[in-house]
């Protein structure tokens, strides 16, 4: 039996899966205490459940994403050297950042020692502030992380906890990765404190099973290990989206994947069942970060989004979620009121919400029935707008799916792919907004947490390898070893596949569903003179985000 669990910002969905599929679902609205909101989700999951059938648990949390955007960042000290042609000064985050002598050349080399009165100076004024925590980021760290760990055993007994710049990806991008190496140092505090208290409510529930966390690529962490990448479990709500699309309805074709909240619409484009990826990382607030992610956008709208008359007599629906709908004791008119006045759901106070459509319709002259359908029908091509602008964004540059295959020709969706608490009565109008046919799965409500239920494990590599240095260098494993001048592409493919499966294995992977592929590889000849002096090569391999084969091989039965 599998448990999951999503947290989004209007509800709670949790589901439990066995060998015939979903066969329990459940909503608990989302409280101010995150904590509160798991353990009240888990007890309504539970009830009269023998916790040693739960074989497999998988928690998809918003709390990394809040704190970023509601400025909830623990003070944390910087420490950054790049030496001559970049400034890392311009890349300031934090409020203690402090650039130091040093650095390293593009292959790895050291070109500047590191000025060690410079980093201890650095360190005394961060711990002058009462800061804890730090982050130790050098340019070119992922060819060679000697730099970083110098520093960090410079300074390891000032700081409570450091983060590495070499360790967040191997992809090079120092400004990003300045800044993922902060988030991951200034959520450290956070996440630590919410993998500690899960681990204790999963624990008085007497549940043993192995825990993970879903992550923005799609795939999973285990909770434990997730301690060591925090950012990396932020916006993981539009990632179990696609998951569970891909879960409940396989998502053929040219498919548009809409998940209609209560506070907002996660979009995103699965081609034939397979995922777009954002290559270079994705944004989480003002921070640029070398995140792996899918490729998806939000926007604020929802059910329960604020709907207002503008002065010219427009509708304005979001994107702001100002309380509960008015048939549920709120002030503010939302789509779920229209819906409730419709008759489309049977829920709250359903005279309240009528009264809230009448408000709105009296000044154009409208009856609130009329009102309600125009509000959805709003709602539905203000959606349709910024789908149409997705896709024009996505058609604008190179595309690359999560095995990173290049797609020459333009993306033409040819179907809509509905899910979330109020897919069936906003369907219909999506559909006809789009000019798309469009399907519901089952389990709609629930779809994000029968996502994060069924992601299996993933995870990336980058390997850089440098004959002439005598090197290699997994900087995502903390891998530095010596090679033979004879090290060749094949041999790299080989220790890389040693190393991702061994990491995967580690955060809990099934051994048998490990599907491998080489996402970039490329190996040139170095040449001094006339004469070659080594080969470099570089390569990238990743664990693809998927389903578990639990799921894949089910006999869903969804009559029950």
């Amino acid at each position: 039996m599998i448990l999951g669990l999503d947290v989004g910002g209007t509800q709670t969905d949790t589901v439990l899966i066995d060998k015939n599929g979903v066969f329990y679902e459940s909503k608990t609205p989302t409280g101010d205490n995150l904590l509160e909101t798991l353990a009240l989700a888990l007890d309504k999951t539970l009830t009269n459940i023998d916790p040693t059938n739960i074989e497999r648990m998988t928690f998809s949390t918003t709390m990394a994403t809040n704190a970023i955007v509601q400025g909830l960042l623990a003070d944390t000290g910087m420490i950054v050297s790049a030496g001559p042609g970049m400034d890392p000064a311009l890349f300031s985050v934090g409020p203690s950042y402090h650039v130091v002598e040093g650095c390293l050349d593009h292959q790895g080399l050291e070109a500047m020692p590191v000025n060690k009165e410079a980093v201890l100076n650095a360190s005394d004024l961060i711990r002058q502030d009462g800061i804890k925590l730090v982050g130790i980021v050098t340019k070119f760290s992922v060819r060679n992380p000697a730099h970083e760990l110098l520093i960090s055993d410079w300074v390891k007994n000032s700081f409570s906890h450091i983060a590495l710049g070499h360790q967040v990806s191997g992809a090079l991008n120092f400004p990003r990765r300045i800044t993922t190496t902060y988030l991951n140092a200034a959520l450290y505090g956070l996440h630590q404190e919410f993998t500690n208290a899960v681990i204790r409510t999963i624990g008085k529930k007497d549940l043993q099973a192995p825990r993970f966390l879903l992550k923005p690529d799609g795939g999973t962490v285990g909770l434990e290990q997730s301690l060591y990448y925090p950012a990396g479990t932020a916006q993981s709500g539009p990632a179990a989206s696609v998951m569970g699309a891909l879960a409940l309805d396989g998502c053929k074709g040219n498919s548009i994947v809409l998940d209609i909240g209560g506070t907002t619409t996660d979009m995103s484009v699965v081609l034939n069942g397979v995922p777009l990826l954002a290559r270079h990382g994705i944004m989480l607030g003002p921070f640029q970060t070398l995140v792996r992610s899918l490729l998806t956008r939000s926007i604020g709208m929802g059910g329960d989004s604020e709907i207002q008359i503008e002065k010219n007599g427009n509708l304005k629906i979001g994107p702001l979620r100002k309380g509960s709908p008015v048939a549920f004791g709120g002030n503010i008119p939302t789509p779920t009121d229209a819906m409730i006045t419709l008759d489309l759901i049977r829920i709250g106070n359903g005279e309240a919400a009528r009264d809230a459509m009448e408000k709105l319709a009296v000044p154009l002259g409208l009856t609130a029935d009329k009102m309600a359908h125009e509000v959805l029908k709003h709602t539905a091509q203000s959606i349709a707008v910024s789908v149409n602008d997705f896709i024009g964004y996505i058609n604008s540059r190179p595309l690359y799916t999560i095995h990173e295959v290049v797609q020459e020709k333009k993306i033409i969706p040819d179907s809509v792919v509905i899910i979330g608490g109020p897919a069936p009565q906003f369907a219909d109008y999506v559909g006809k907004a789009l000019g798309l046919p469009y399907r519901v799965p089952s389990h709609f409500g629930v779809a994000n947490a029968v996502g994060a239920a069924v992601a299996r494990v993933t995870s990336e590599i980058s390997l850089q390898a440098d004959t002439q240095r005598g090197t290699v260098v997994i900087p995502e494993a903390d891998v530095q070893d010596k090679i033979a001048s004879d090290f060749s592409l094949e041999d790299a493919s080989s220790l890389a596949r040693e190393v991702i499966k061994k990491q995967a294995l580690q955060a809990g992977a099934d051994p048998s569903d490990l599907d491998i592929t080489i996402t970039e590889k490329e190996m040139f000849n170095m040449i001094r003179g006339y004469s070659r002096t080594g080969r470099n090569i570089r390569l990238k391999m990743s664990i693809v985000p998927g389903i578990i084969p639990e799921w894949n091989r089910r006999k869903q039965d969804d009559t029950r």
